[in-house]
Formats: structure tokens, sequence, C-alpha cells
């Protein structure tokens, strides 16, 4: 199914809801969705990022730098 069929099906959805008066049910479950969404894409659902440990040399040598640097 291709962006076009994609669209007219959406259309055709919103202009049923609007033509039988539920305009109302339709944006709340729009509004949920997108809840859903933001809540389902938070930082704390990504996972560690420290995924691989760092050497205690490794990091000390990066803090030096960084420490240097600024």
């Amino acid at each position: 199914m291709n962006l076009n069929k994609l669209y007219a099906w959406v259309i055709g959805v919103v202009f049923l809801f609007v033509a039988t008066g539920r305009r109302e049910l339709l944006q709340s479950w729009i509004w949920k969705a997108q809840a859903k969404v933001i809540y389902e894409s938070r930082s704390s659902a990504w996972g560690s990022p420290r995924f691989f440990r760092l050497n205690s040399s490794l990091s000390y040598g990066l803090r030096k730098i960084i420490s240097d640097f600024f």
C-alpha cells in the first residue's frame, strides 16, 4: 500500500467520524496515541549509555585530557 492509498483511507475515516458527529472520539484517540508515542520515546527506555566499560587508566586519561582542555 503506497502513501496515496493510505491518505485516501485516513481522509475517509476522518470524514466518516465528522459526518457521524464523533469527532471528539477520534480526537481523543489521536491524543492517546500521541501520548503513548511520547511516553515510549523517553530517554530512560533507550538503555544504558555505558554499554562498554572503560579501563580505569583510560578513564583517568580522558578525565585528564578534558580537564586540561577546559
